[in-house]
């Protein structure tokens, strides 16, 4: 009973697969050692590389800004180049916060890792004919993840420690540099159409302070409230004094004749007082700083209308510039740039080659390629040997030898030499 199992087990596809390799052990065992050997060889050819990563976070969400809806409405009347919905742009309300997303893609952007080239002179370490592939092969030393509790991971390989770390340190770098320029907020955008909006009422501004400047030079109103006060205390000292001299001409002229002297000149002064009054109360004289009464009043006019326009720009542009440094100050709040949690640092050990695991790892497969090629041999010869698949498996390999010239036909041979 025991001989009869045993021959069963030798003749199963088990027991010659072990049969096969017992008999190649020492083969195998060969192979594996020139396989750890080579390996071993192999590893210590290779350029050492090290690793370090850097954990970094993006600042939330920031508080609310100040509302421009109002302002905006106001300035969009008042000003010109087409600002009507200045209004509703500046109501941007709430600004959200950054997106990570976008953040993430930044960090593995083309732009950052060929500065990051260009400073570590990889592009003629990699020696690739173009830049795509240069950045193919970077991008294999570069790796940025995110966790799931939102924070985000950027390692990086170098040729040297230090290399390493800094260039970590540099990618967080450039990424912010490239942030910084990135219209993603609303408060940003805000803040630049503030800024048009701050030009705008600038120039026209300054349109109204040259209006008022040429109502000035034009009417020699300097001020015109101070102005038109001392014309009517001008006007009243004058009709004081032209009664005055009336009085005095009414009271010689019983007395004198009207070619005496003293008559004479109370007269020329009457006279005199008589057109001042008369030239302060129409036009006025071109010599006087007071200008005439009839021409005051619509000189006023137009003086409160070029001050109201002036004075309502200067406000808009006063409003508009302390919510521009408004606007400043919360975009430097919710300025989208990476805050570094845990800074890259040199490591002690290499990231390549594990010549350890790199030995082991060939070796196993080696071994495992091997006793793959032990069973399709065993397999192959018991498919030759067995009695019902033998014979045809013999003459499909004879078949197949003989039509790719492996075997030679002998018949034909013979046939040849007659």
């Amino acid at each position: 009973m025991i001989d009869q199992n045993k021959h069963g087990i030798a003749d199963s596809f088990a027991g010659r697969w072990i049969s096969t390799i017992a008999r190649n052990l020492r083969r195998v065992v060969v192979l594996c050692l020139i396989v750890a050997v080579a390996s071993a060889v192999w590893a210590l050819t290779r350029e050492k590389r090290w690793s370090a990563s850097a954990i970094a976070m993006v600042p939330g969400e920031s508080g609310s800004i100040s509302q421009l809806s109002g302002l905006g409405g106001i300035a969009g009347d008042m000003l010109p180049g087409g600002l009507g919905g200045l209004g509703s742009a500046l109501s941007a309300g709430k600004p959200g916060g950054m997106d990570i997303n976008l953040v993430q893609q930044i960090l593995s952007s083309r732009i950052v890792i060929e500065r990051i080239m260009l400073k570590y002179d990889f592009f003629d370490y990699f020696k690739s004919p173009n830049m795509d592939l240069a950045l193919d092969r970077m991008r294999k030393w570069i790796a940025v993840e995110l966790t799931p509790e939102g924070l985000i991971v950027v390692s990086a390989e170098g040729r040297s420690r230090e290399e390493a770390a800094a260039m970590v340190n540099d990618i967080i770098s450039f990424a912010n540099d490239e942030l910084s320029v990135i219209i993603t907020s609303r408060a940003r955008r805000s803040r630049i159409l503030a800024e048009e909006s701050v030009e705008t009422a600038e120039e026209s501004l300054l349109v109204a302070q040259n209006r008022m400047e040429q109502f000035r030079e034009e009417t020699g109103l300097i001020f015109p409230e101070e102005q038109g006060s001392q014309t009517m205390e001008l006007l009243g000292v004058l009709e004081t004094q032209l009664l005055l001299a009336e009085a005095e001409l009414s009271g010689v002229s019983g007395t004198m004749s009207y070619s005496s002297p003293v008559y004479s000149e109370i007269a020329r002064e009457v006279a005199f007082l008589r057109n001042a009054l008369s030239n302060r109360m129409t036009t006025g004289d071109s010599l006087s700083l007071f200008p005439g009464l009839d021409s005051i009043p619509s000189m006023l006019k137009e003086y409160e209308n070029i001050s109201i326009n002036l004075e309502t720009r200067r406000i808009i542009y006063l409003m508009l510039r302390q919510e521009l440094e408004s606007l400043r100050l919360e975009e430097v709040k919710e300025s989208p740039t990476l805050e570094v949690l845990v800074p890259a640092v040199p490591m002690a050990l290499r990231s390549y080659p594990k010549r350890g695991m790199i030995v082991v790892s060939n070796t196993f497969i080696a071994l495992l390629l091997s006793l793959l090629w032990l069973t399709v041999v065993t397999y192959s010869k018991q498919l030759l040997e067995e009695e019902t698949t033998g014979s045809f498996w013999r003459g499909v390999l004879r078949t197949a030898g003989k039509q790719l010239f492996v075997i030679r036909d002998k018949k034909r041979g013979s046939r040849e030499i007659r």
